[in-house]
């Protein structure tokens, strides 16, 4: 087999798991722990770009969408050189999908991320999933506090049973007051 063959279905394989892995979240809660997911997008991204060089000399059909991976390179150098208000809203848009939950908090399992929503996106919602089996994880349910400020990870305290979690915090702005927040973990879908 030779080396294009091999790139072409490692690109292939990669983009399956990442389109399955994307279908599987959005309709049952359950995921690949977010660095294997930000790894394989990222073969996937790098192989498709590689392959666009590959493929300029005979125009094909394939030669299309392998230059989709050039343009989001193109736009995203952009972006990142003149950095204006329009270039950032097209940053946000190409980079949505890529960019990993930011892990804020781990106790037990139970992990407190947020999610990358856009460089202008409001403050302070995080997302709360259990680990499954080493290399997956499973959404249990969001903690927004829109107006009360971001969570101090230092007063997070966190227990769990089989039907739910409960998360005691304090907010940045009042760590004097502790809060508590209930997610029934038999419930919790997108």
């Amino acid at each position: 087999m030779t080396k294009l063959k091999l790139l072409i279905r490692s690109h292939y394989i990669s983009l399956i798991l990442v389109i399955s892995n994307s279908l599987f979240k959005r309709f049952t809660g359950y995921s690949l722990e977010a660095n294997i997911e930000l790894a394989i997008e990222i073969i996937t991204f790098v192989s498709g770009l590689t392959l666009f060089f590959f493929h300029l000399k005979a125009f094909k059909k394939i030669n299309l969408y392998f230059a989709i991976y050039a343009a989001i390179t193109f736009f995203l150098i952009l972006g990142l050189i003149f950095r204006g208000i329009f270039l950032g809203i097209v940053l946000s848009v190409l980079l949505l999908p890529i960019i990993p939950d930011e892990k804020k908090f781990e106790e037990n399992g139970i992990i407190i991320s947020s999610s990358f929503q856009g460089f202008m996106a409001p403050c302070c919602s995080y997302k709360v999933s259990q680990r499954q089996f080493l290399i997956f994880e499973k959404y249990c349910g969001a903690l927004n506090l829109k107006g009360e400020g971001a969570v101090d990870f230092e007063t997070v305290k966190i227990s769990s049973n089989n039907c739910e979690i409960e998360i005691l915090y304090a907010t940045t702005f009042n760590k004097s007051v502790i809060k508590k927040m209930k997610i029934n973990t038999r419930e919790s879908l997108h």
